[in-house]
């Protein structure tokens, strides 16, 4: 008797924990949706995005708030590292627009990474080499997607 009680008593509390656990999983997905909606700070505030973003437009967000750091460190006098500010492989995720995928897409894409690396290698010039980095996102928003160059042309470090 003991043993058929305490068998029930184990598979009810087996039941109870799997039960919490799969509502955890479900409220952290719930949760990471409202976390994962995107904002943009206008004049008038902030506005939801009402445009669901594609991957790449996401990465290029987050790689210009990089940008931003970056800047204001600079310009604090104090030197940037790649531990910080990683290299984001903004060119292998979905664009919102698929007809940007095309060889000079990908040319702009590797000459940006070659500047955005050399950043970290230039320690005396960081600042030379940030306003080359910046320079090549110019060059390729110029021909795609022109809407963030007010944004972008902010990001360069006038010399002194």
């Amino acid at each position: 008797m003991k043993k058929g009680i305490f068998s029930v008593f184990i598979s009810v509390f087996i039941l109870i924990i799997t039960d919490a656990c799969s509502n955890n999983k479900n409220s952290t997905t719930e949760s990471e949706i409202e976390q994962s909606e995107q904002y943009i700070k206008t004049q008038q505030g902030t506005i939801l995005d009402p445009n669901k973003p594609k991957a790449m437009a996401l990465m290029m967000r987050q790689m210009a708030s990089n940008a931003d750091s970056m800047k204001s460190i600079l310009l604090s006098g104090k030197s940037i590292d790649s531990l910080r500010f990683p290299f984001i492989r903004f060119y292998l995720a979905e664009p919102t627009d698929p007809s940007v995928l095309e060889p000079l897409f990908y040319e702009n894409a590797r000459l940006f990474q070659h500047d955005y690396k050399n950043i970290f290698i230039e320690k005396n010039n960081q600042i030379i080499a940030f306003n080359t980095m910046v320079g090549k996102c110019i060059n390729c928003h110029e021909n795609y997607c022109n809407g963030p160059l007010k944004r972008i042309k902010k990001l360069l470090i006038e010399s002194k």
